[in-house]
């Protein structure tokens, strides 16, 4: 069978910026394991499947080269602009595959995902976070997802080097580092050497731990966010009670169809 395919860069308007996103479209469901050589073909560490339904609403899961995923956000904006920017519509449905919804929407180019917050805690790591990121470390938090360095100066955050060893070392797959921002409310950066990704282009997850500090150190309910990535992006977040809804920029890189043997 042939299926749509996507690239989509995500969080940026230019197309070499943000953090790009395949997204499959598929008029039929498929094992987990051919969308998982599909996604190893494509060398894509998480891919979107859309799957239209009769009632209108589009089913998305998400896919690793050895099983599911939970979802990325950057996948999902990804996944969002294909299905707005093909039907022309400005909000849609989503099904996740734990049957939640997610009601996705379009302002221009830019598109808006709603996401739960992700729960944290204090973590008594500071000075092994800042030995790790090489760079002060004035409050640590954890969480599920990974630790979480906050710094005071946005300069600090742009220049780090960080000990990509040690950080593979810690008990949790991420570090995110941020601070308050200059040209945006806040700066940020993401390292999951433990998952294989040095460092993340830019980090819509992440968002769901950070917002809520920041919004209630900055007094913010909507905050402009700008990740500081080689490749950089900007995320704006608005908080709203018990999620965060993540807003950014998407283009399309990429179009066509991929040939999928079905037996």
């Amino acid at each position: 069978m042939q299926a749509a395919i996507h690239q989509i860069v995500t969080f940026a308007s230019e197309l070499f910026r943000g953090n790009p996103a395949f997204v499959l479209s598929l008029e039929q469901p498929l094992p987990d394991d051919i969308v998982q050589k599909v996604a190893i073909q494509l060398q894509e560490s998480v891919l979107s499947c859309l799957r239209r339904r009769n009632d209108g609403r589009v089913e998305l899961d998400f896919h690793t080269p050895t099983g599911r995923h939970g979802g990325a956000g950057h996948a999902a904006a990804a996944a969002a602009h294909v299905l707005l920017f093909e039907t022309g519509e400005t909000k849609g449905t989503v099904i996740l595959d734990d049957g939640s919804e997610r009601i996705v929407t379009r302002d221009g180019s830019r598109i808006s995902v709603p996401w739960p917050l992700m729960a944290f805690d204090n973590a008594g790591t500071a000075d092994a976070l800042s030995a790790a990121i090489g760079a002060p470390v004035t409050e640590a938090y954890v969480s599920d997802f990974g630790y979480i360095a906050i710094c005071d100066d946005p300069a600090s955050v742009e220049a780090l080097r960080p000990n990509m060893k040690t950080i593979a070392g810690l008990d949790r797959g991420t570090v995110i580092v941020t601070a308050p921002g200059d040209a945006s409310d806040i700066v940020i950066r993401v390292f999951a050497p433990k998952l294989g990704l040095p460092e993340d282009p830019v980090c819509g997850t992440a968002h769901r731990i950070i917002v809520p500090y920041w919004s209630r150190r900055l007094g913010l309910k909507e905050l402009h966010s700008r990740q500081l990535s080689p490749r950089g992006g900007d995320l704006w977040c608005r908080l709203d009670e018990n999620k965060v809804v993540i807003t950014g920029e998407c283009r399309t890189f990429l179009k066509g169809n991929v040939e999928i043997p079905v037996s």
